[in-house]
């Protein structure tokens, strides 16, 4: 049995740059346990109804990100990456929301050239795809999101890889014992390359609730189970699947966020 534990610790001051992607990484790293934060959109892009928003960060350098979301009855939502499709479909990212249902589709792209003539020249690209789509329902919160990937090395002998991956989300509320709260992920990817296979998939069911804390002190407590399996075939004659596999049991989260003064926030995150 191993036994992997992981804390965080972050203070936060107020500057111009500010990243929600920070704040949830921070706090265990699943924004499904804070259903207030606009990470939510990737996992449920209903959320993106609930935003009103305009967020920069990492300014002043080439990896800055902007997101602006906005509207009354009807929701929409722009998102620019300037990593480019290296932290995946965030190039460009379109958001729409009419109140009950939230859509978010993006793309990635990255293409280089050395530059060089004739056998020496070396051309590479990437394009990525996803979509995802979210409703608010009797029985709670869904999201399901797909995404797609592909790349040129740039020569033309050797085979190129793909990807293909598929995402469903719940959150809903759930009384059990000292938890009122619910969230399941599911999740697989598939990546090729000629006769090589790989595949993913994650299974994760948790329960969550807030913890009593005092004034400018937010608390959430997380416990459930995670189960892991990895495939793969290096495509070589003969060759057999190879197949490894993990459960975390119990999967616990615990993350506190305090209000130290009007300009300074301090988060803890432990898995």
């Amino acid at each position: 049995m191993k036994f992997v534990k992981t804390i965080t610790l972050l203070l936060t001051f107020c500057v111009m740059a500010f990243s929600s992607d920070m704040r949830v990484a921070a706090l265990g790293g699943n924004p499904g346990f804070w259903a207030d934060d606009d990470a939510n959109v990737t996992m449920f892009p209903a959320t993106v109804n609930n935003l009103d928003m305009v967020q920069v960060s990492g300014a002043g350098n080439n990896n800055g990100s902007v997101n602006v979301i906005w509207g009354e009855g009807t929701t929409w939502g722009f998102g620019f990456d300037g990593a480019g499709d290296s932290n995946g479909n965030d190039w460009l990212n379109l958001m729409w929301g009419n109140g009950t249902y939230g859509a978010v589709f993006s793309l990635g792209s990255s293409s280089a050239d050395n530059g060089l003539t004739g056998d020496a020249n070396v051309a590479t690209s990437t394009f990525d795809l996803g979509a995802s789509f979210g409703m608010n329902m009797d029985f709670g919160e869904l999201g399901v999101n797909f995404s797609s990937g592909s790349s040129d090395d740039g020569v033309t002998d050797t085979d190129d890889p793909s990807t293909f991956g598929l995402g469903v989300n719940l959150r809903r509320g759930q009384d059990v014992w000292l938890f009122n709260n619910m969230l399941v992920g599911f999740g697989m990817d598939n990546s090729t390359q000629g006769d090589a296979t790989g595949s993913n998939m994650n299974l994760s069911c948790d329960l969550f609730t807030s913890l009593p804390a005092g004034d400018g002190v937010t608390a959430n407590f997380a416990l459930g189970f995670g189960y892991w399996s990895h495939t793969h075939n290096d495509g070589t004659d003969g060759a057999e699947d190879m197949t490894m596999s993990s459960v975390t049991l119990p999967a616990a989260t615990l993350g506190v966020e305090a209000d130290v003064t009007d300009w300074a926030t301090v988060r803890f995150g432990m898995n």
